[in-house]
């Protein structure tokens, strides 16, 4: 059963056997205590997306009621997803893949089926899926993290001393302008990279080669349920980081992390909990209307602002319209078009089940 919701007395006609009127989608509404079901369902886990049957031109002034009454639509209904490059991602079977350009990842690498979303990286080691020793130029004091894949090692010289395994990837800040990376045994990918996170592996040549960010906006209607007066959002994902990472971001609204990645936050100034990155499963709700907003991470206790979240822009989930990134693997987003109670939006917050 899908825990995204939480319901009582709900009544629903016409769509009784769908799959998203199932009771635990719906969630009361704080204006007149009725659970609704939510005007957008993202279901990246079991691949099941649903949206209100009402048109954008009617979204603003349309009462919560009839918004509430959602269809099953595809992913490209909800978000408008691109990408300029191909890029790596692991199948059901475990097995790496390359997505063309503009694909979007659904990534197991967890072992169940995740929206893979991450910024921009530049591979700087050559031939990196057929690894062999060789020297890569840096710049001094610039961060650099190294990865690899399979049962060998890398070990590092000049720059950064250190062993690189597959699970145990390495970050450093460079202390010449010169890395050599010794490869022993049996590799299959390696990648250096600046920055602290080691990123899904970009193939080489004989050059270096850039893999460029994922871009996913919600769609037109998606944007026009968030920009409402009074809104529920929950997000669900697991291993998500990112200085300055938006998770859901409108500028700098919605949820974020801090630039030490030590909190995670709505807006500037309304701090959900303390924490240490890449996030665990987890999720994050928030809630507003015109008294302020209220939100809690991962089931902890709701915090509260009279702050009203200003939400006109462009929409989009792992980051905002400037880049910038909440990398990580994104399990769903769900978002009522009415505020629910902060009782609920705790119980909401949590990882998926």
């Amino acid at each position: 059963m899908v825990s995204l919701g939480i319901s009582s007395g709900l009544a629903l006609t016409g769509v009784a056997n769908a799959w998203f009127a199932n009771p635990n989608f719906a969630v009361a509404d704080i204006s007149d205590g009725v659970a609704k079901l939510p005007a957008f369902i993202a279901d990246f886990r079991r691949d099941r997306h649903a949206l209100t049957s009402i048109a954008l031109g009617n979204i603003a002034s349309a009462a919560v009621d009839a918004l509430t009454v959602p269809q099953s639509v595809a992913f490209t209904d909800l978000f408008s997803f691109t990408r300029g490059s191909v890029a790596e991602y692991i199948d059901a079977a475990g097995t790496a893949q390359q997505a063309t350009s503009d694909a979007p990842r659904f990534d197991y690498r967890n072992g169940y089926r995740q929206l893979l979303l991450e910024g921009p990286a530049t591979n700087l080691f050559l031939n990196a899926f057929a690894p062999s020793t060789q020297t890569v130029a840096v710049v001094n004091g610039g961060q650099y993290t190294v990865s690899c894949r399979g049962t060998g090692s890398l070990t590092l010289s000049g720059a950064a001393t250190g062993t690189v395994t597959q699970s145990t990837p390495l970050t450093f800040t460079a202390a010449t302008t010169s890395l050599t990376l010794t490869v022993s045994g049996s590799l299959n990918r390696a990648q250096v990279e600046t920055g602290a996170v080691a990123s899904s592996f970009v193939q080489t040549g004989a050059a270096a080669a850039t893999r460029t960010a994922d871009s996913c906006r919600l769609s037109p209607v998606g944007e026009a349920l968030v920009q409402k007066n009074a809104v529920t959002l929950l997000v669900k994902g697991q291993g998500i980081q990112g200085s300055l990472g938006r998770l859901v971001g409108v500028g700098d609204e919605i949820i974020r992390l801090n630039t030490a990645q030590t909190g995670i936050l709505s807006g500037n100034s309304l701090l959900l909990s303390n924490l240490t990155t890449p996030l665990p499963a987890s999720g994050v709700c928030i809630g507003w209307n015109g008294s302020g907003r209220s939100g809690s991470f991962n089931g902890g206790t709701v915090n509260s602002e009279a702050t009203v979240p200003a939400m006109t822009g462009q929409v989009y989930l792992g980051r905002n319209q400037t880049g910038l990134f909440a990398a990580g693997r994104y399990d769903g987003l769900t978002i009522w078009p009415f505020r629910t109670t902060n009782a609920v939006i705790q119980a909401k917050s949590v990882a998926y089940s």
